[in-house]
């Protein structure tokens, strides 16, 4: 080993020699690994000062005493003995687990609870509010200032009576509670325990009145907290009284031997001594103490903020840095990835020295052995540097806009920490690994091979001559597959604790490495097809096209058990793909365009016809309000462009588009030509640039899409919260007084424009014997639709179209009452005598409010003549019942047993006439049932479904009309009757997805439901997936019309009135008017009582990106995009530079037999120009379609739940926009560059240095 060592040693000059030889490619390739080593320690530095700033701002946002500890635990008899026992044990836990973080700590007792009177009325104690309570601190007088006011002073530790006399003892009182109480300096008061014990009472002396000098201060946390709080609040008046530590324990203690005291410590927290890697300890200790002191301490409790802030801490810091890691993974895997491109390039520039070597007589071995020593020297000064070099970068952050509002405008502080040094280690490990895989290759090439490959190179890199592309993309795939059966990156166990599955944190850098590789395999047939060399690329496609529409349809019509339509789509992408073959075989040129023309004019009629063709769509995209989708059936692109009104179609055969490129290369210039040429026969030189490109592309579109879909999504979190301009929570209709309008009422108010009311109601499934629960969302269709907040993937249809579609044709209609009228009444007869059974009549006034009047009972057989006046009276002096504001409307009659003890017995009763009386007597006829096609049954109740209305031939003027309604035996306390209107059809609702899937209830199905108690059958014409304000998520729902479920339900009268208790609307108001707006629905109950007004402009301004988020994310995407920047453009400068280095013998050559200076730098353009386009094009594509795929899976919050609404890619266009116009314009300037320095080739020294 020694020995090794030595030689390592020696040889370790000679390798730095040779490589300061290539320095200008050697710093390139430095710069990747000590970028690739500092990205991965930064990682963890960076974390480790997010998780300091996030902690930072979590107990900032915590007041001393939100954060101190409260520690109370009760214990008797009142001795210093006892107080020792639980002082021992308490201090002995603050010891163990809690002293380090503590600066200090305050102590407090507190007696039991006696009643007070004044001295000489103690028999009467305790019949009135007035209590007290006594306590000492131990150091009070630090904190308060004794009024000199009528002499007070401090109190005396001991008895003051004489002997034989009640127990005296003296003690001071706050001042504040002595004014309340009506005591001063010199009082005595009486204090009288409310349990039997030896000593019946206890005299004390106002010695003196006290104010806090800082009523703020930590130190009253504990008085305010436990020490008032028990006699505090509610109708008690309450007057502590501070005694000394003496005299709690040898007087008061021993005068009454069976009082309990509770005992308080106040543990002031320092906050400094907390830190991001501490936490979990602090949290844990405190968790433990209070379950430790919990089971040995009577009626212990403990009190923090501090806890729950700091698992609220935990849980969002773990939340938060998931799509930060995921980011910090993929720049590091295009860095690497950066790494092996340069060392490739760098090994390239020196096959001709290795060559050499070997034939000189160099072992592999021997050159691999300079390779690693070089590897191993860049390597180790990274891992070296990189964790110091990443710790000032990150800290300088602190200096910039995105922390402005979390570090002061200071540097963030940062700590390099032995896991950043372990990172750092492993990206360095990484970096060698990648610079040993061109060196090991490198090592191999002897001066025969190394001539073949000069004169041809090799078609296909390593990775795609064994397929490792191709097992990357199964292995992405079957990550894929993972991730989707798990539903998130985020895990939940058994147990309910949640977890990171490590490896799905890189399924989107290896789907975005694995399908650049595969699509980089497609590089060398794109340059083939463009240049018009073969269409290999399109049959590629087309045969793939055609396999999966196939396979598609095949499998999806089979399955679906729709009939047999499938096969037409089955037949039709046949069809297409037996044109397009026949086509292509064709040689004869007429042939190939009447098969070009027949596939384009099939396609264009099945479409026209309005046939479903099956499509491949691709490269989708939208440019403001128009939608560009490709799709490919067979051999045929079909272009649609959809706009607001409307959309137009193009059939484009991929076929013409070979021909025009083949016609192209035909008439194209020489420079064109040969750049073709070039690309084709050495695809690999060009691919690892398009790779390179295609991957920090990539990179950039997803991490703009990333930071540019959160902004987006917690606005848009804002808007669904809200669902409208202001939404009303917990509406109450006044139940007393005069009815009053809803909706106007609230229109009258300034700045209100458009009003919906909205009931939110919990309901059953009655189609189940046991049912699944869900919310009934009513509301006013029409009016939501312009006021609330909708997305377009919130259903399948316009959603304006859906609320439109709720109107109920037929809802029940009732009959007009007489504005004039005082009374209603009517005369039925029963069966037999019911009597406990009572008719009632339902009311609805001008204002949707119903009314039940309960008329008499059935007692009889004979006819009777029930009535009752229309103003409600209140009972037993209550107050004045709700009342009715005309015209009103009678909807429904019913009967119902009033005896909840028994069960509703069947029977019948002949409806003969209902009329109403004005004030004069007048009786006007409301109802005569002459005809009584106009009613129906109520079928509120399940027993209902076998009651009967008919005709009766039994009339009370003999001749009259009359109805007889017939019941069937059912529940007491349950109205069963008839109502005005038409037979009660399904309501139409919409469904939510969670709702069909739970239920298994289809769109079309008719069923019965409950709303609030109340069946009511409906039926599913639509469904949702997301509405406002609705979880739809983990819950189910229905949504229907407000005035026709209100109407329904509100049929039946015992029942409590179904109604509004929301309120949506819309408003033009901003600023301090609506300000105004909002203060006058929250803090006052005119002209309803609510209970949370939640504001769009107030919930967005609160809601908007966390600034901790807000500051790693833009912080994250100023790393990325500076990692595309200085790596693209390091990459394309070292590419320009091998290339021209490699072929400036070619070049010079190609001017001596002709080739003119402009065709020359035709050739240039072409080639740069094409891996440019071509790397950007795919990579941006890919990471546009890799942020659609994986955005879904991190659609949660920072406190782990279902974001709602559900994410929707946007991409940050103006950073993007920059970074890459200033990309472009660096690869432009090193182009321009190059052409420069062909123009200044010598073609005399070319010659004279190469073998012509």
């Amino acid at each position: 080993m020694p020995e090794i060592l030595v030689k390592i040693i020696r040889a370790w000059p000679m390798v730095a020699k040779r490589s300061l030889s290539h320095w200008r490619l050697l710093s390139t390739v430095i710069v990747g690994v000590l970028l690739a080593s500092t990205v991965m320690s930064g990682t963890v530095v960076y974390f480790e000062a997010l998780r300091e700033l996030a902690l930072d701002n979590t107990l900032n946002g915590l007041t001393a005493k939100e954060i101190d500890i409260l520690v109370k635990a009760d214990r008797g008899p009142t001795t210093v003995e006892e107080f020792q026992k639980v002082g021992r044990e308490v201090d002995r836990q603050i010891e163990g687990r809690l002293a380090w973080f503590l600066r200090g700590q305050e102590r407090a007792a507190r007696s039991a609870t006696f009643f007070v009177t004044a001295p000489g009325d103690e028999e009467t104690a305790g019949q009135d509010n007035a209590r007290t309570y006594f306590t000492f601190m131990p150091s009070l007088l630090d904190h308060i200032t004794v009024l000199q006011e009528n002499g007070g002073r401090l109190p005396l530790s001991h008895a003051v009576n004489a002997p034989g006399e009640p127990l005296t003892m003296e003690a001071i009182v706050p001042a504040k509670d002595a004014a309340a109480f009506g005591v001063g300096v010199g009082d005595t008061i009486t204090a009288v325990p409310h349990w039997q014990d030896r000593t019946p009472y206890v005299n004390v002396v106002i010695t003196g009145l006290f104010e806090r000098n800082d009523p703020e201060a930590e130190f009253w946390h504990m008085d305010d907290q436990l020490v008032r709080n028990a006699t505090s609040g509610g109708s008690f008046r309450s007057v502590p009284l501070f005694i000394s530590d003496a005299a709690f324990f040898n007087v008061l203690g021993q005068a009454f031997t069976d009082m309990d005291s509770s005992y308080i410590w106040l543990l002031q927290v320092d906050t400094d001594k907390i830190n991001a890697s501490n936490t979990t300890l602090v949290r844990r200790q405190m968790n433990a103490m209070q379950r430790r002191l919990a089971n040995t301490l009577f009626s212990f409790r403990q009190i923090t903020e501090l806890d729950d802030a700091l698992a609220e801490y935990d849980r969002r810091l773990f939340f938060s840095k998931i799509p930060m890691f995921i980011i910090m993974v993929l720049i590091a895997v295009v860095i690497l990835y950066y790494v092996v491109t340069l060392s490739s390039l760098l090994v390239e520039q020196q096959r001709g020295e290795i060559a050499m070597l070997r034939s000189r007589g160099a072992t592999s071995a021997q050159i691999l052995t300079v390779f690693v020593l070089e590897g191993a020297t860049i390597s180790g000064v990274a891992i070296l540097v990189s964790p110091l070099l990443a710790a000032t970068v990150i800290s300088l952050l602190g200096l910039t806009p995105a922390f402005s509002g979390l570090s002061d405008a200071g540097r963030l502080t940062v700590h390099v920490s032995t896991g950043a040094y372990l990172m750092a280690a492993l990206g360095g490990l990484l970096s060698f690994a990648a610079l040993m895989i061109p060196a090991v290759q490198a090592s191999r090439v002897g001066v025969t091979r190394h001539r073949q490959e000069a004169a041809r190179p090799d078609a296909q890199p390593f990775f795609q001559r064994f397929y490792l592309d191709v097992m990357l993309l199964v292995v992405s795939i079957f990550l894929f597959r993972q991730l989707t059966q798990q539903g998130s990156i985020v895990a939940t166990g058994i147990f309910g604790e949640v977890a990171i599955n490590q490896v799905l944190l890189a399924v989107p850098a290896v789907i975005l490495v694995a399908f650049a590789l595969v699509m980089l395999r497609l590089f060398p047939l794109a340059i083939r097809f463009i240049s018009g060399d073969s269409p290999s690329l399109m049959h590629l496609v087309v045969g793939f096209v055609v396999a999966v529409q196939l396979v598609s349809v095949t499998f999806n019509g089979a399955l679906s058990g729709a009939g047999f339509g499938w096969a037409f789509g089955t037949l039709a992408i046949a069809v297409l793909g037996g044109l397009y073959w026949a086509t292509e075989r064709a040689n004869v040129r007429s042939y190939r365009i009447v098969g070009l023309a027949a596939q384009t004019l099939l396609v264009a009629v099945l479409v026209l016809v309005g046939w479903d063709l099956p499509t491949l769509d691709f490269l989708s995209f939208s440019i403001g309000r128009v939608a560009v989708s490709p799709a490919l059936a067979a051999g045929v692109m079909l272009v649609s462009v959809t706009t607001e009104g409307g959309g137009v179609f193009v059939p484009f055969p991929l076929g013409a588009a070979f021909l025009l490129v083949s016609a192209f290369a035909r008439r194209a210039p020489i420079g064109y030509s040969m750049g073709m040429w070039q690309m084709a026969r050495n695809p690999t030189h060009y691919a690892r640039m398009s790779l390179l490109l295609i991957l920090m592309s990539g990179l950039g579109i997803f991490a703009a899409s990333f930071g540019g879909t959160l902004e987006r999504s917690f606005q848009e979190q804002a808007r669904y919260a809200t669902g409208a301009d202001i939404r009303l929570e917990g509406l109450v209709l006044n139940n007393l007084g005069d009815s009053r309008p809803l909706v106007d009422s609230y229109k009258m108010m300034p700045g209100v424009g458009e009003v919906s009311p909205v009931l939110r109601a919990f309901g059953t499934d009655l189609s189940r014997l046991i049912g699944e629960s869900y919310t009934m969302i009513a509301l006013d269709g029409p009016v939501v639709k312009d006021i609330g907040w909708f997305r377009p993937d919130f259903s399948n249809d316009p959603m304006g179209e859906l609320l439109t579609s709720l109107d109920h044709p037929r809802p029940p209609r009732g009959l007009a009452i007489p504005d004039d009228a005082v009374g209603l009444g009517v005369r039925v007869i029963a069966d037999r005598p019911h009597s406990t059974v009572a008719v009632t009549l339902r009311v609805r006034d001008v204002n949707g409010r119903y009314y039940s009047y309960v008329l008499g009972l059935l007692n009889t057989t004979q006819w009777q003549a029930m009535e009752r006046p229309l103003e409600r009276s209140a009972r037993f002096g209550r107050q004045r019942p709700l009342q009715p504001e005309p015209p009103l409307t009678l909807v429904s009659m019913t009967i119902h047993d009033t005896d909840g003890r028994n069960r509703l017995r069947s029977g019948s009763v002949t409806i003969d006439e209902i009329w109403s009386r004005d004030a004069s007597g007048a009786v006007t006829p409301i109802e005569t049932f002459d005809d009584i096609t106009t009613w129906a049954v109520l079928r509120g109740a399940r027993q209902s479904i076998t009651d009967v209305l008919q005709e009766s031939v039994v009339g009370y003027n003999g001749d009259s009309g009359s109805a007889l309604f017939v019941w069937s035996e059912g529940s007491p306390l349950t109205g069963r009757g008839i109502f005005h209107g038409p037979e009660a059809n399904p309501l139409p609702v919409l469904a939510s997805s969670s709702f069909l899937k739970k239920t298994g209830h289809k769109v079309g199905q008719e069923f019965q439901v409950s709303v609030s108690g109340h069946r009511v059958p409906i039926r599913i014409v639509n469904e949702i997936d997301y509405f406002p304000t609705l979880d739809t998520i983990n819950k189910s729902y229905l949504i229907s019309d407000l005035d026709s479920i209100v109407r329904y339900t509100n049929l039946e009268t015992t029942s409590a009135e179904v109604k509004p208790n929301e309120l949506w609307m819309s408003t033009t108001s901003s600023g301090a008017e609506r300000q105004e707006l909002v203060r006058m629905l929250q803090d006052t109950d005119e002209p309803f009582h609510i209970l949370r007004v939640h504001d769009r402009v107030q919930v967005l301004s609160a809601s908007q990106v966390d600034p901790l988020v807000q500051a790693g994310w833009r912080a994250l995407l100023f790393m990325a995009f500076g990692a595309v920047l200085i790596l693209s453009c390091l990459g394309f400068l070292v590419h320009a530079y091998v290339s021209f280095r490699d072929r400036e013998m070619q070049f010079g050559l190609m001017r001596t037999i002709g080739f003119s200076m402009r065709q020359l730098v035709m050739l240039v353009w072409v080639e740069q120009a094409l891996v440019i386009i071509v790397g950007m094009a795919m990579g941006f594509e890919m990471g546009r379609r890799l942020g659609s795929i994986i955005m879904p899976f991190l659609s949660h919050n920072d406190r782990g739940t279902q974001v709602l609404p559900p994410f929707v890619l946007e991409i940050n266009w103006g950073t993007l926009a920059i970074t890459y116009g200033f990309m472009i314009s660096v690869f432009t300037l090193i182009i321009i560059g190059m052409i420069w320095f062909i123009r200044r080739i010598s073609l005399q020294r070319i010659l004279r240095l190469g073998e012509l």
